[in-house]
């Protein structure tokens, strides 16, 4: 997908029908638009997901006024009021223009709510369109909504991607543009196919295989409701977790309580690493028993074989004085080594043969002085792992009293909010706990429902391994219970490739994070994407690995570098179907378009990002205001503009004062004193 232009007709702040061209090639892949705060760059990002979609980000207020106030203002009463916006793309090697439009009909001074309509046309060869007949779902087709927001984001809220609550709907999301629901719609589909089938082995299966059969269907449903208890209790989890930190968000803007919030998230954060470093300690001691404590046990054995050597050394027995395997060569040779010819059963035979009895074996000596000379090293070892096993025994003491006093000290900031006399403070902290026990008591249940469908698992495996060996004699049983198990080969070999791959688009998006992230942070951090997608930030302290606190900069840089990884990593998904002959050259293509991408950044990281921005995607949309986009940030990406605009604001607010943007030697309206309140979107010369 890639964007040719957006016009947009009496669309809030954008009056009249106003165009601007958003072509752009491999050289130059960037369209970067200027706007003053309340100018119309959120309402800009918005016209994409609404021709689209049909509908505005949350961060939109009053979003029944579609169509531009002062239009609707001067409208006469009845008549109606037309809003639209028209999005012009290629993908897949086809044109298509999308139109969203909606009608207001003026029956009051406030905009009522209208419903829009959408019209998609493709554009063939000789340059005739032809009206696609279902929209909306070619819509979905080329862009499915659930991962747009990849796609047309504000910079300043996409940090939404690192919140605990967002993990399973990026996984689910990721999982559309990687295309690896298709897989999991089949692991839907499977089980009700084998249902149907098990029908005929209950039915003329034999009293055995039919109780089996049941029991299996039993387990199935069983596990079939766990399931989706835990899927709705995850949600649930995530909801109130939402909730709860709304409601912390609530203490840290309160003048009585933000003292005292700030105290317990900083306790609260310290304490998680406490935690995690001493379960990392239990960790390190556990594997040191694994794998060296064995070595504790040796002190005896070690001392006992070196008293026996030192023994078989003074006695002579080592070294050997004649070894055997040179008296057996005598023997078979027939001659002694002094001449004498060894005749067998003979005299002189049986005297060298009685010097065998006393010889030593070679291979006995060499083992003795191996084990001898293992008997220093093993007694260093021994005091090296008493010495680590004591340090991880004081390291796991401290952590231990380090967690103690965290909680103390958490328990203690708890109780100094549950107490304040400030009422509404009292409430919200009554209100915190009453969500924390909430969402304990869900956590241990989904502990519960995980060890249950576990066992369940297990037992209906067994129970399959029961019906394969029952005798069945009815062969619409037999070849029932074969196409069950033919099902159920099936769905494990699914299921095992789905894994697989989810695991190994994982890695290629935690590899690519750590590329992006790593160009434009300059701190020693390490980003991760964990198997259940959640992005953290850890840096390595003494060896080990610690999770960070997230800046607002920090989790926008992550979020951001989780895009441009997801951006990619969708591109050569499917550059290598198109090598298969799978796919169109550009499948897996789509823009970005951003909103205030450098809202949350210091000098630094505004820099580093703009850097970076020209690579993240094929093609990029980005809408900044003067004082962010203009010095470094145009600097950086100047030689990557195809278009420069200006989204230029007209105020009746009867103090302003006009406003110019100067660019490449030329100056531009940026903020114009008017009668009305309105935008004008216009493209400035390079």
């Amino acid at each position: 997908m890639r964007l040719q232009s957006i016009t947009l007709n009496n669309f809030r702040q954008f009056r009249g029908t106003q165009t601007f061209d958003l072509t752009s090639t491999d050289l130059k892949p960037v369209s970067l638009l200027f706007g003053a705060n309340g100018a119309g760059k959120t309402t800009l990002l918005n016209a994409f997901t609404w021709a689209l979609y049909g509908s505005l980000s949350e961060d939109v207020e009053h979003q029944e006024r579609l169509a531009t106030d002062s239009v609707y203002r001067a409208a006469a009463m009845g008549s109606v009021v037309e809003a639209s916006v028209e999005l012009a793309f290629d993908h897949e090697g086809q044109d298509y223009r999308v139109l969203r439009r909606t009608a207001v009909r003026k029956e009051g001074d406030a905009q009522p709510k209208a419903n829009s309509t959408v019209q998609v046309w493709t554009t063939t060869a000789d340059g005739s369109s032809n009206e696609v007949s279902v929209p909306q779902e070619k819509i979905l087709s080329i862009l499915p909504r659930s991962i747009s927001r990849f796609f047309f984001f504000n910079g300043e809220r996409i940090e939404k991607l690192v919140e605990k609550t967002a993990y399973s709907e990026v996984q689910k999301d990721i999982k559309v543009l990687l295309d690896l629901e298709q897989v999991d719609r089949a692991l839907v589909d499977l089980p009700r196919v084998d249902r149907k089938i098990a029908a005929d082995i209950r039915k003329h299966g034999g009293d055995k295989a039919a109780s089996i059969q049941a029991t299996i269907d039993k387990l199935q449903e069983d596990q079939a409701e766990f399931k989706e208890e835990l899927q709705e209790l995850e949600s649930n989890v995530a909801s109130l977790t939402r909730e709860r930190e709304d409601v912390a968000d609530l203490l840290r803007q309160h003048d009585a309580a933000a003292p005292i919030q700030r105290q317990r998230d900083a306790t609260t954060r310290d304490l998680a690493d406490a935690r995690k470093r001493l379960q990392d300690a239990h960790d390190r001691r556990d594997s040191l028993i694994a794998s060296r404590g064995f070595l504790a046990f040796t002190a005896d054995l070690c001392t006992g074989t070196a008293d026996m050597a030192t023994s078989l050394y003074e006695k002579g027995a080592l070294p050997a004085p004649l070894k055997r395997e040179f008296v057996d060569q005598l023997l078979s040779d027939g001659v002694c080594i002094c001449g004498t010819e060894l005749s067998a059963h003979g005299p002189h035979w049986q005297q060298v043969t009685e010097w065998r009895q006393r010889a030593g074996l070679q291979a006995v000596e060499s083992a003795w002085q191996r084990l001898d000379g293992l008997v220093d090293p093993m007694s260093k070892a021994r005091t090296d792992l008493k010495n680590a096993m004591g340090d991880s025994v004081r390291l796991i003491g401290d952590l231990r009293d380090t967690v103690a006093h965290l909680e103390e000290k958490k328990s203690e900031l708890d109780a100094q909010l549950r107490d304040n006399r400030a009422e509404d403070v009292q409430g919200l902290e009554s209100k915190r706990i009453d969500l924390d026990t909430r969402i304990g008591n869900k956590q241990r249940r989904i502990g519960q429902l995980q060890a249950d469908i576990q066992r369940t698992a297990q037992d209906t495996a067994q129970k399959m391994k029961e019906r394969q060996s029952a005798e069945v004699h009815d062969e619409l049983a037999v070849k029932a219970r074969a196409r069950s198990e033919m099902v159920r080969n099936v769905q494990s070999a699914l299921e095992e490739i789905r894994d697989i791959r989810s695991e190994r688009m994982r890695t290629r998006l935690d590899e690519e994070l750590k590329r992006v992230y790593g160009s434009i942070s300059y701190k020693n951090y390490v980003p991760s994407l964990s198997p259940s997608f959640e992005l953290t930030l850890h840096t390595e302290v003494g060896g080990v690995l610690l999770p960070v606190g997230k800046s607002t900069g920090e989790n926008q840089i992550l979020s951001l570098s989780f895009v441009a990884a997801v951006s990619k990593l969708a591109r050569e998904l499917r550059a290598e179907r198109h090598a298969e002959g799978n796919e169109a050259p550009d499948s897996g293509t789509y823009p970005i378009v951003m909103d205030a991408a450098f809202g949350s950044l210091d000098q630094n990281y505004q820099e580093a990002v703009a850097r970076s921005l020209a690579s993240m995607a094929p093609q990029l949309v980005v809408l900044v205001s003067k004082s962010q986009g203009l010095g470094k940030v145009v600097e950086q990406l100047d030689s990557y503009v195809s278009h420069f605009g200006v989204i230029e604001a007209h105020t009746s607010l009867p103090d302003a004062a006009d406003e110019e943007i100067e660019l490449h030697g030329y100056e531009y309206p940026y903020i114009r004193h008017d009668d009305d309140d309105f935008t004008v979107l216009r493209e400035m010369k390079r």
